[in-house]
């Protein structure tokens, strides 16, 4: 018998000035990440993982910057303009992206389970929490 695939909602946000806009596909129930990493423990950045397949960029490249440390590896992005950082390409999903579920401004979620991860701990962190495999579509 096949499993039965879950219904996706399209969900939109925004940065706070309007300039950087997006949407994806996901499930109208999210499973976001604690992180407490020195950068996301600063930025109180709680985030959902989006394969890129289901990630869409509407507005807003022209006015993006880019902060990177450590490895280089995470693309921390944020709006030139308000400074928010809306979504970013995380170390943990580099080829997907992490959406802060703040900026979700639709009101397609139905619910939101947060789990921690201790990114102060990195390695030993994702490989025991199964983050790495919320990038797959």
């Amino acid at each position: 018998m096949a499993t039965e695939q879950p219904q996706l909602a399209t969900h939109s946000g925004r940065c706070h000035c309007g300039a950087v806009r997006f949407e994806f596909d996901g499930d109208p129930d999210l499973v976001a990440w604690d992180c407490d990493c020195s950068i996301c423990a600063m930025k109180r950045n709680t985030h959902v993982i989006v394969p890129a397949a289901r990630f869409r960029l509407l507005a807003g490249d022209d006015c993006m910057s880019c902060y990177q440390f450590n490895t280089k590896t995470a693309r921390h992005l944020f709006c030139s303009r308000c400074g928010i950082c809306a979504f970013y390409r995380p170390r943990s999903n580099p080829a997907g992206y992490a959406v802060t579920v703040h900026c979700i401004t639709s009101p397609t979620v139905r619910s939101i389970t947060v789990k921690a991860i201790r990114g102060s701990n990195w390695e030993a962190a994702v490989a025991a929490s199964g983050i790495q495999q919320m990038g797959s579509a």
